[in-house]
């Protein structure tokens, strides 16, 4: 199967214009980058779902607070929970950004998910991301008791998109981490997992659909300041163990990306840990922002997150 001809037609559109800016000496940075991102759901994601409840919060990470929203899809019953940290590179992506797609997350699972705003490189490089998202796990069950939001268990879910997904497995890298927050699941959504991005999809999809090498290089540039081991901080290269987190890994068939998501859930299968590989076809990275383009394709990733995480 091709790419989707309504992505196609996108990706095609998407090259004219970047042929156009290259003219102009168009100059990557932080702020353009995260128009760019923003400017996506904002225009292919417009099925906005009100009916989730959502509020807002702060956890400290010493003096600095860590924005976070709680999503809260049904007050009738007490809910599992997850945390969702959002893609981006490292570099972009928001709470704001990724609202539509958690609150989908919300409905769909039937999960209170907590939303987590990390500090974004290149203003705070690795390893701040990391920790800001580990602090604001650890404070999820206190703030939930605060405002006295009625959860199932103390069992967690994490949710990864991209960067974020990221994010997640290297927090799962840790093992008393995960132990002590009882992290029992984790959902890697088209996830970036290999900082040396040397895998054979990265070659095969370098240009031409919508995540170019070329620009995962600078993203990783920008938040791998301090000359740190690429391989050995890449989750991919990490010690895989027997009470790692249940996983599920969600690949796009045209993604550069795609083989270390595919190396990624090998590895947890090679451990005799419960792993769910899904490739979703005619699609690109960052498909779920794309919705409009491909909305049985997201409806479907949605669902098999359910079916994941409650059956």
């Amino acid at each position: 199967m091709s790419v989707l001809p309504k992505i196609q037609e996108f990706l095609d559109q998407l090259a004219i214009i970047k042929a156009k800016l290259a003219e102009m000496g168009f100059k990557q940075n932080q702020t353009n980058t995260r128009e760019g991102l923003a400017n996506l759901t904002r225009t292919y994601m417009t099925d906005f779902d009100p009916t989730v409840f959502a509020v807002d919060d702060v956890v400290l990470n010493g003096r600095y607070p860590v924005p976070i929203r709680i999503y809260i899809p049904d007050f009738s019953q007490s809910l599992p929970v997850a945390a969702f940290i959002h893609g981006g590179g490292h570099m972009c992506g928001s709470i704001t950004v990724y609202d539509n797609i958690v609150r989908k997350l919300a409905k769909t699972t039937n999960h209170i998910i907590i939303s987590i705003d990390y500090r974004l490189a290149p203003e705070f490089p690795y390893p701040t991301g990391i920790e800001d998202s580990k602090v604001a796990i650890r404070g999820i069950f206190a703030i939930l008791n605060e405002r006295k939001v009625k959860y199932r268990d103390r069992k967690l879910t994490l949710i990864g998109d991209s960067g974020g997904a990221a994010v997640c497995a290297s927090i799962v890298m840790d093992k008393e981490f995960v132990a002590i927050e009882q992290i029992t699941k984790q959902v890697l959504i088209y996830p970036s997992l290999d900082y040396t991005l040397t895998s054979p999809s990265m070659g095969k999809f370098a240009e031409g659909y919508l995540l170019d090498k070329a620009k995962i290089a600078w993203y990783v540039e920008n938040y791998l300041q301090n000359a740190e081991d690429r391989k050995s901080i890449s989750p991919v290269y990490g010690e895989f163990y027997s009470s790692m987190p249940e996983t599920m890994v969600i690949t796009a068939a045209y993604d550069p990306l795609q083989d270390e998501g595919m190396a990624y859930y090998n590895n947890v299968v090679n451990i005799g840990v419960n792993a769910e590989l899904i490739k979703v076809d005619g699609v690109i990275h960052a498909y779920l922002m794309l919705e409009n383009l491909c909305a049985e394709e997201c409806n479907k990733t949605y669902l098999e997150i359910n079916k994941f995480l409650n059956h």
